[in-house]
């Protein structure tokens, strides 16, 4: 496989459960670059703010009873999320772009919107999507130890929701499986 890039920014979304987190880790590792976790900023953001300042952050942490919400609901908590995070994530790809120093970001909360409004020559992107709420829940009982099915259904919808997105701005999507062949046709695309 060539390890050459012609991409500084590679974004890497999807739902949770679908094995955008696994696939990053592979191919920061063939490309020698740095994997950033939008996780990561989610959990800072949530620790440096309060549910006064920023509640879109903190709703789960602060309504116990939000799985009473429903799935759809939920969905539209996670693309909240997204949303307000967008214009930060957006100031990281630009200083990356600006400073020259490629990674692969990854992450639940990177919504098509904000891929389209980043894209570039130097920034690529693709979603990786599970169409299955059953291996959804399989992959979370590998992962976690627990099968999580009300979690799962949401992670499924949230999936349907983005590669709909995706299709909209005409962005790649990546069935995750057969995840023996997901490494080889992400990096073949991304090399395009």
């Amino acid at each position: 496989m060539n390890k050459d890039r012609n991409w500084d920014i590679l974004l890497i979304g999807g739902a949770s459960g679908t094995g955008k987190t696994k696939i990053a880790r592979q191919l920061a590792t063939l490309y020698n670059i740095d994997l950033v976790r939008v996780d990561d900023f989610q959990v800072l953001l949530e620790a440096l703010t309060t549910p006064e300042t920023f509640p879109t952050l903190h709703y789960w942490s602060q309504n116990h009873r939000w799985k009473n919400e429903g799935v759809q609901n939920a969905v539209q908590r996670l693309i909240n999320v997204g949303q307000a995070l967008s214009p930060g994530l957006s100031a990281v790809v630009k200083d990356h772009v600006e400073e020259n120093i490629p990674m692969i970001m990854e992450g639940d909360f990177i919504l098509p919107e904000f891929v389209a409004s980043v894209a570039s020559e130097r920034v690529k992107s693709v979603f990786i999507h599970e169409p299955s709420k059953e291996q959804i829940m399989q992959n979370f009982l590998a992962r976690e130890g627990d099968e999580q099915e009300f979690r799962a259904e949401i992670s499924h919808s949230f999936g349907r929701w983005l590669a709909d997105e995706c299709s909209k701005h005409s962005i790649a999507t990546f069935e995750a499986r057969p995840w023996e062949s997901l490494l080889d046709r992400v990096a073949g695309y991304v090399q395009k």
